[in-house]
């Protein structure tokens, strides 16, 4: 058996385990050679060793010691020979004691020696294909695109770092940067670089600031993070910003979070987010024929004017709503300020347009079959038909468009965003006009064909 001394070698196993970690996946049980009483000391005697010195919450970290010793020493952990369930039932024990989103342990098989060299080295073709992969995803910037009254949405699902994911981090914040409002989507962000944080908050920002605390417990010390003192293009510094929020939100994608709702920069809508707020190193220890891996949380991110920060409770919501639901709620709320802010009419009609237009998909209606019958008719050039369960608009022998009810008389026309249509009723409360609604303000009716 050889194990590597966990006091003499953790910097060079921190960085063989960084270099391969393409490679380090967990075993499936069955698959890695048994182990006895000794192996498995040896194994506690590891995880121990690096959880008592390095993981950043020091009471939690001596209780964790403190019961895997003793389960070791009373015997509980005697039935497991296989090592990846003896892996998984210590990670379970660590849990336990201490839930950390962040932290694990799991057993891998023996590293080739030709692997380990060709990751110090950094293989060109292993560089090639890690550059075509994040090419391939953009660097996470999946969507930018700007919404229904001039606000920019910006969807990215992760926190990556380098040259080329700044580049897009740029090209994406400078297409949103003329936006009235900014919408940024972190429902599918499960974390990343903070070099990446920085460097967007730049853009939020009109000058460096101070966003965050990061305790190191091993290294005694504090690291203060600021937001990027220089960005290229346009600032983003004027406009309201919301963050868009779910469970799936972690790690770096909930500081971002957390920082812009502590520094009043941002709105924040959907769930509350998934509660990793401590930031994570890996460490390999080698045994015959097979490895023990442990990621180790190692600093603790707060707010450093209240101590406070998000590991185990998320970061909640100004607006809590499903997840799903977000991106309307957001549009609406940045939608209704517009509206209460603008003083030019026609600007503000624009706005009532597209407020409307969210505030039908928050809250849909239902139209009867009884009711669609008595839409249903001739308007002169204009049609309404019943078709498959739907009401249909077709104006002369022009394309079909399905109606989709925005109110219990107003409809939104396929997807003609700049069209709508309603109808006029008499006393007796019968149909008897069709009333044409243009995004510009124009207004035009056609009177129903028999009245």
């Amino acid at each position: 058996m050889r194990v590597k001394n966990v006091f003499l070698a953790l910097v060079m196993i921190c960085a063989v385990f960084a270099a391969v970690a393409s490679y380090a996946q967990p075993a499936p049980p069955g698959t890695l050679p048994p182990i006895d009483d000794a192996t498995r000391a040896a194994i506690v005697d590891s995880v121990t060793a690096v959880i008592d010195s390095i993981y950043v919450l020091g009471e939690p970290a001596a209780r964790i010691v403190a019961e895997l010793r003793r389960a070791l020493a009373v015997g509980e952990y005697a039935e497991f020979i296989d090592p990846a369930l003896f892996a998984e039932r210590l990670h379970n024990d660590c849990q336990r004691i201490n839930h950390d989103g962040h932290f694990r342990i799991y057993a891998m098989p023996p590293l080739d020696p030709s692997v380990v060299e060709a990751g110090r080295r950094e293989d060109p073709a292993e560089i090639e294909l890690r550059e075509r992969y994040f090419k391939t995803i953009n660097y996470g910037f999946k969507k930018a695109e700007i919404l229904a009254g001039g606000v920019g949405y910006l969807r990215f699902d992760g926190f990556t770092e380098g040259d080329d994911a700044f580049a897009a981090a740029t090209a994406a914040m400078n297409f949103i940067s003329n936006s009235n409002a900014v919408i940024l989507d972190l429902r599918y962000n499960g974390g990343g670089s903070a070099a990446m944080i920085r460097f967007i908050c730049g853009y939020l920002f009109p000058a460096e600031t101070h966003l965050i605390n990061w305790d190191i417990r091993a290294e005694k010390k504090t690291v203060q993070s600021y937001s990027a003192d220089f960005v290229p293009g346009r600032r983003i510094t004027e406009q309201p910003v919301y963050i868009l929020t779910s469970g799936r939100t972690f790690s770096a994608a909930e500081e971002f979070t957390f920082d812009l709702k502590n520094l009043e920069r941002a709105t924040v809508v959907g769930d509350t987010t998934g509660g990793g707020g401590h930031t994570v190193a890996g460490y390999a220890f080698d045994f015959d024929k097979f490895r023990i891996g442990i990621h180790v949380p190692y600093g603790r991110a707060y707010n450093p004017l209240n101590n406070e920060g998000w590991e185990g409770v998320g970061v909640a919501p100004h607006i809590p709503v499903p997840a799903d639901q977000a991106l309307d709620a957001a549009h609406a709320d940045a939608l209704k300020k517009l509206v209460s802010t603008e003083e030019n009419e026609r600007a503000k009609a624009v706005y009532e347009w597209a407020l409307k237009d969210i505030e039908s998909r928050l809250n849909p209606v239902e139209i009867s079959g009884r009711d669609m019958k008595k839409f249903a008719g001739s308007y002169g050039p204009r049609k309404i038909l019943i078709d498959g369960g739907s009401l249909w608009y077709q104006r002369e022998n022009g394309p079909r468009h399905r109606l989709e009810a925005m109110g219990n008389d107003l409809f939104r026309v396929g997807a003609l965003d700049n069209f709508r249509l309603s109808f006029g009723y008499d006393k007796a409360g019968k149909v008897v006009k069709i009333i044409g609604l243009y995004d510009d303000g124009r207004i035009d009716e056609n009177a129903r064909d028999g009245n």
